[in-house]
């Protein structure tokens, strides 16, 4: 029997629907550099319709790509229609209930794409076979610098944007150069956090987290003695980076050779390799993580 819409696909679709309902909503972007000049309205007009279109195959393809474009993305709308509101000339006469419906929807897309659920189905659409992959947390201390290479990113692209807007085309051609490199190692260091998983598979479980880890480290089902979720890591190894919220303790019948990387280790105090009895990890559904790692195998 088939069974209603679970909470991933309700996330799912709220994105998708908020996000194309964006292209409906009559808020011409170019009307607020109108006074700019032809240039400036095709330039910001090209720009807003480009930023739709990746984001329409952002929320229709699933997978941990698709997952960074679309944080990229949402956020970026709902900075450029607030700001293309405020500066629509005669904004005081004018209706605005259209902007505002497209801030709206700018905000419901921004907000499901940060959900646990919505990123946890990109994820699993990966995933391969029998696999169950279950995104990690951020690291409360990773969180400053995530928003930092996003505003320069961001930055960087709309100075490019407002030189050709200018036509100013010598300071285009400079910014174009800045822009390139800074969207590129963004793009690349925020990609890294939508790649970080607990693997749960019929052999055991795999922490895969290029963060945090050397390599990825798995331990076999039947090596496993416990699993429970906990407020603290206590005595087991913090494999979550600091964060906040329930962490998911995993304890093992020998201790087991575990590759930490360079960052965790210093935030440690610890060697790069370690032997380990127990470890914590922060899956963004440790409720489900703990249910399907108890949950008893299949009978025929």
């Amino acid at each position: 029997m088939k069974k209603g819409p679970d909470a991933r696909n309700i996330a799912v679709w709220m994105v998708r629907i908020a996000w194309v309902f964006l292209a409906l909503v009559p808020v011409p972007i170019g009307d607020a550099v109108a006074a700019s000049g032809r240039t400036a309205q095709v330039v910001f007009t090209l720009t807003a319709w480009l930023v739709w279109v990746v984001g329409v195959g952002a929320v229709a393809w699933l997978s941990p790509v698709s997952l960074t474009a679309i944080r990229s993305l949402a956020p970026l709308a709902v900075v450029g229609l607030v700001v293309a509101t405020l500066s629509r000339p005669g904004l005081a006469e004018a209706a605005v209930l259209w902007p505002l419906v497209a801030v709206a929807l700018g905000v419901v897309a921004a907000f499901g794409a940060f959900l646990p659920d919505y990123a946890a189905a990109h994820v699993q659409a990966s995933a391969y076979g029998a696999e169950t992959r279950l995104p990690l947390r951020v690291p409360v201390p990773q969180i400053a610098p995530i928003v930092l290479a996003w505003v320069l990113a961001v930055g960087s692209v709309a100075a490019l944007l407002f030189a050709l807007a200018g036509e100013v085309w010598w300071l285009a051609a400079c910014f174009v150069l800045v822009a390139g490199p800074f969207v590129w190692v963004a793009a690349t260091r925020l990609h890294r956090f939508a790649r970080r998983w607990l693997v749960l598979v019929p052999a055991g479980v795999v922490v895969h987290d290029h963060l945090l880890l050397a390599e990825t480290f798995m331990v076999k089902a039947n090596a496993v003695t416990s699993v429970r979720i906990a407020e603290s890591p206590g005595e087991a190894l913090d494999l979550s980076g600091v964060t906040r919220g329930a962490l998911l303790l995993v304890s093992m019948r020998e201790a087991e050779n575990l590759a930490l990387s360079p960052y965790l280790a210093r935030m440690l105090g610890t060697l790069d390799a370690v032997h380990v009895r127990s470890y914590a990890v922060a899956p963004t559904l440790a409720g489900h993580a703990l249910a399907a790692l108890t949950k008893p195998p299949a009978t025929t």
